[in-house]
């Protein structure tokens, strides 16, 4: 049986630690209400809608964050890390890795991440890779697959030097891009139209004729409401690219890493096409798609 004495000297052990614990939680939130962290984002729906859940669960675990967005290509990215302009991105790991390799023949999801750790600026750092992943693809419209037989890159090869493609600027010199169709399957367009990555632009080029072929992202919402024939890359020129945060060492904290970390692990490439869906179908704002997935889906820490 408890005695008078000892209940208070429990009751009284239990407020101390309850006082540590409370002192131990303000002093987390404080810390990590302290930090600001930048979010940046390329110009497709896409990374809007995942550099929004970045920085919904950094919000959710008590973060001040802002986010810039629609920043252009890698090339404008890696400048505005390198400056801090942002402190962390979604990449992909296939496309990161070629940029800062073009020669690389890295092509596993543990030799890509090895290959990374040796080629990033010393003042990156990849998280934890998610297996969301979204690659580098070409489209046509139904009619053009019909025309020609196409199903595959392959197919598409031999009628390449009839074809006008559409694109972002990169696609020209980008490893993964023209260069890496070339020397894979010999394939040579006609012309080459600098458009967007399978965004508005490229959209209304396909679909009036304006182009032949479009460059997308193979998770994009847009391709389950056009009639479009997505080309097999069937010798698999594209490598793994797994969605995975690339952040600045000097902003990396161990709550920063486990929330994205977290995040990470419950991403997939199911989840991305719905809420790509969302976005590109149903028109919804990226910024509340991203904040009711990571509500239901990104526990608080």
């Amino acid at each position: 049986m408890m005695t008078l004495k000892n209940r208070y000297s429990h009751s009284l052990a239990h407020n101390s630690v309850s006082l540590v614990l409370g002192i131990g939680l303000f002093a987390a939130s404080a810390a990590a209400s302290a930090t600001t962290v930048t979010v940046g984002g390329a110009n497709f729906s896409e990374q809007s809608i995942l550099a929004n859940i970045y920085a919904s669960a950094l919000r959710k675990d008590g973060f001040d964050v802002q986010t810039r967005l629609n920043l252009g290509n890698r090339q404008i990215i890696s400048k505005a890390l390198e400056n801090g302009d942002v402190d962390v991105v979604p990449e992909y790991l296939g496309s990161l890795l070629s940029f800062y390799d073009d020669k690389t023949t890295a092509t596993t999801e543990t030799a890509i991440v090895e290959a990374l750790h040796q080629k990033l600026p010393q003042d990156l750092q990849l998280l934890e890779p998610s297996t969301a992943g979204s690659t580098t693809a070409w489209a046509v419209t139904r009619k053009t697959a019909d025309k020609y037989g196409l199903a595959t890159l392959s197919d598409l090869a031999p009628v390449s030097a009839k074809l006008t493609l559409g694109g972002p600027p990169e696609v020209t010199t980008a490893a993964l891009g023209l260069p890496g169709l070339k020397a894979v399957y010999g394939i040579d367009f006609k012309t080459v139209k600098s458009l967007d990555m399978g965004g508005p632009l490229s959209r209304l080029a396909l679909n009036s004729g304006a182009i032949d072929v479009a460059t997308v992202v193979s998770t994009q919402g847009i391709l389950a409401k056009e009639d479009w024939v997505v080309l097999q890359d069937d010798r698999h020129q594209q490598p793994l690219q797994n969605i995975t945060p690339l952040i600045r060492k000097s902003v990396l904290t161990p709550e920063i890493s486990k929330a994205l970390n977290s995040l990470s692990a419950q991403l997939n490439s199911d989840e991305l096409k719905k809420l790509n869906l969302q976005v590109d179908i149903d028109h919804k704002d990226p910024a509340k798609v991203a904040e009711q997935w990571v509500a239901e889906h990104v526990v608080a820490h």
